[in-house]
C-alpha cells in the first residue's frame, strides 16, 4: 500500500524537484535568498514550518499547562521529560541507521519520513487534550507516555528528512545555505504557529484554551510534513538512485555498534556532541521557564507577545538569510566562536539587569506590566531582535560543522551514514525541550513557584529562578564554546574527503 502511494507521488511530484525557484524570491528580498535556490532544497525546507512550531509550543507551554493548570508537580513533569530522552538515547540511533542502510525502491529516506508523520501530529494533540485524571502519578504517567511517543515519531520523521538534506547537497558552503533556508522556514513556522495563539490566548492559565491551540500547532505540523515529504517522494528514486558509494551493507546491530564506537573516536563529532549537549541544556532552561518570565518577571500577556513577535523573530530571519553569504569562504569554527561569546554576554544581559534592580534598588530598567508599546515592551522586543539573529547566526553554522562530518566518517569507514553522524544533533536539539526542561523544572521548583500562592511570593520566586538561570548558563555556554575550540575540519580538509569519495559537489 505505501509503495503504492509513493509510486504515484513520485510520478506526479517528478517535475517540481527539477530547476531552480529561487528567482521568484531573489528580487523581493534583495539578492539574499539566491536566484540560484532549487525546488528541491525548498521543498526540503517545508516540514521545518511545523517541526518549529510543534518543538516551541512544547518547550514553551508543555512544563506550564502540567505544572500551573493541571497541577502536576514541577519536578514530575520535569523528570516526565528527561524519561523521554531515554528513550530518544536508544532510538534515534537505531532509526537513523535503519534508514541508513533501508533498500527500498523510494529510497532511504522517504518511508520513514511518510510513516512519521501521523502518530507525531496525534501525539502533539493528546498531550493537551487528554486528561485521564487528577492525581499526580496519572498525570505524571500521561504525560510519560504521549511525550515519549511524540519524540520517538518524530524521531521517524526528522532523522531521515535531515539526513536527506545533507545528502543532496555536499559542499561546505552551499551546506550552509541549506541549513540558513531551513532555518529561515522554522523561523516562519514559529510565527505561523504561536502568532495566532497569542493573539486569541486570553490568559497564561486559561485552560480551556490549551486544546485549540495544540489542535492548530498539530494541524500546521501535520500539513507540512505532508506537504513537504510528498513533494520530495521521487527525489531519492531518481536524483540519488545513482549515488551507491557506501551504502552497500545492509541493517545490523553489530554494524550499528561498531559504527557508534568509530564516531566516538572521531574528535570533530564528540567535539560537537559534548558542545551541543551544553547549549542545549541552556536552551531547555532559557525555554522551559519563559512563560514564567513572561508572566511574572515581564508581567506581558500573550497578546503582548505577538504585537512583539515580528520584531523578537524579526532578528532570526534577517540572519539567517545573510548568514549562507556572509561566512561563505570562512572558517565556521572561528565564525562560530565570535558568534556564540557574543550571545553568552548579550543573552543573560536583560533579565541580569532586572534582577541587579531588584536585588540592589538600582532603577536601571522600567517597570513592569505596563503593557504593548511600554518602553519595557520595547526593551524585550529589541533583546530578542539581537538575540534572535546572533542565535541564529551561531546555530546555522554549527548544524553546517556537523553535517561536514558525515564525509569525514566515510572516507574512515567507507560507509555512508548520513543519518547516525546527525543522530547527535538530532537528539540534543530534542534536549532544549527535555533535559533542560528537566533542570528548569527543578529550579522552578527550587525557587517556590509550587507553593507561592500571591503575588509577593511568586514575584519571590521569579527572581530566584532568574538568579539561578544566569548562574548556570555562566557555566554551561564557556564549557560548549570550550568544547568548539577542538573542533578542526576545515573548508580544504572537506573537499578532500569529497574528492576522495568521488563527490562533484
Amino acid at each position: 500500500m505505501l509503495n503504492s502511494f509513493l509510486e504515484k507521488k513520485s510520478k506526479e511530484n517528478l517535475d517540481v524537484l527539477t530547476g531552480e525557484i529561487g528567482q521568484k524570491f531573489s528580487r523581493p528580498t534583495w539578492g539574499l535568498v539566491s536566484s540560484s535556490t532549487e525546488k528541491k532544497m525548498y521543498w526540503w525546507g517545508i516540514p521545518g514550518i511545523g517541526l518549529a512550531g510543534v518543538n516551541d509550543f512544547l518547550s514553551i507551554f508543555l512544563l506550564y499547562y502540567y505544572n500551573q493548570v493541571l497541577g502536576l508537580s514541577a519536578a514530575l513533569a520535569g523528570l516526565a521529560l528527561f524519561i523521554s530522552v531515554v528513550f530518544d538515547a536508544i532510538s534515534d540511533p537505531v532509526i537513523a541507521y535503519w534508514s541508513d542502510r533501508h533498500k527500498g525502491e523510494y529510497g532511504r529516506r522517504i518511508p520513514f519520513m511518510i510513516m512519521g508523520i501521523l502518530p507525531m501530529s496525534f501525539c502533539c494533540l493528546a498531550l493537551f487534550v487528554l486528561q485521564l485524571g487528577e492525581e499526580q502519578w496519572i498525570l505524571f504517567a500521561q504525560l510519560t507516555l504521549l511525550i515519549v511517543l511524540f519524540r520517538v515519531s518524530q524521531t521517524i520523521f526528522a532523522v531521515p528528512r535531515f539526513a536527506l538534506g545533507v545528502e543532496l547537497y555536499k559542499d561546505y558552503s552551499k551546506r550552509n545555505q541549506l541549513i540558513a533556508t531551513d532555518r529561515v522556514f522554522e523561523i516562519f513556522g514559529i510565527g505561523l504557529c504561536l502568532g495566532p495563539i497569542m493573539f486569541l490566548m486570553p490568559s497564561w492559565d486559561h485552560a480551556e484554551f490549551y486544546p485549540w491551540a495544540a489542535l492548530w500547532v498539530s494541524l500546521l505540523l501535520g500539513w507540512s510534513a505532508y506537504l513537504g515529504t510528498v513533494k520530495l517522494s521521487a527525489v531519492e528514486k531518481y536524483f540519488l538512485k545513482q549515488d551507491a558509494n557506501g551504502k552497500g551493507e545492509a541493517f545490523s546491530l553489530p554494524m550499528l555498534f561498531t559504527e557508534v564506537k568509530t564516531l566516538v573516536a572521531n574528535r570533530n563529532w564528540m567535539t560537537l556532541l559534548l558542545a551541543f549537549l551544553f547549549f542545549s541544556v541552556n536552551g531547555g532552561l532559557q525555554s522551559g521557564d519563559s512563560v514564567y518570565l513572561n508572566n511574572f518577571l515581564f508581567q506581558l500577556a500573550p497578546r503582548d507577545l505577538f504585537w512583539a513577535g515580528p520584531i523578537a523573530l524579526g532578528g532570526g530571519a534577517i540572519s539567517a538569510l545573510v548568514t549562507w553569504k556572509f561566512a561563505k569562504g570562512k572558517n565556521k569554527r572561528n565564525l562560530v566562536l565570535i558568534s556564540g561569546f557574543v550571545s553568552f554576554i548579550f543573552s543573560p544581559l536583560l533579565i541580569g539587569l532586572m534582577a541587579m534592580d531588584y536585588y540592589l534598588g538600582f532603577q536601571l530598567i522600567p517597570e513592569a506590566g505596563a503593557g504593548t508599546l511600554s518602553p519595557l515592551w520595547w526593551l524585550w522586543a529589541f533583546h530578542g531582535f539581537v538575540n534572535g539573529a546572533i542565535w541564529t547566526f551561531f546555530i546555522i553554522l554549527v548544524v553546517s560543522m556537523f553535517a561536514d562530518v558525515v564525509e569525514e566518517h566515510q572516507a574512515m569507514t567507507g560507509s555512508r551514514s548520513d543519518g547516525l553522524v546527525l543522530v547527535g544533533r538530532n537528539l540534543v536539539t530534542k534536549l532544549v525541550g527535555s533535559v533542560g526542561v528537566l533542570f528548569a523544572g527543578l529550579m522552578i521548583q527550587w525557587a517556590g513557584f509550587d507553593d507561592a500562592n500571591t503575588s509577593e511570593l511568586k514575584e519571590i520566586a521569579v527572581y530566584k529562578l532568574v538568579t539561578i538561570k544566569i548562574a548556570v548558563s555562566a557555566i554551561l555556554v564557556p564549557l560548549g564554546l570550550l568544547c568548539l575550540t577542538r573542533y578542526s575540519l576545515s573548508e580544504d580538509q572537506h573537499r578532500s574527503n569529497l574528492k576522495s569519495l568521488g563527490y562533484n559537489n
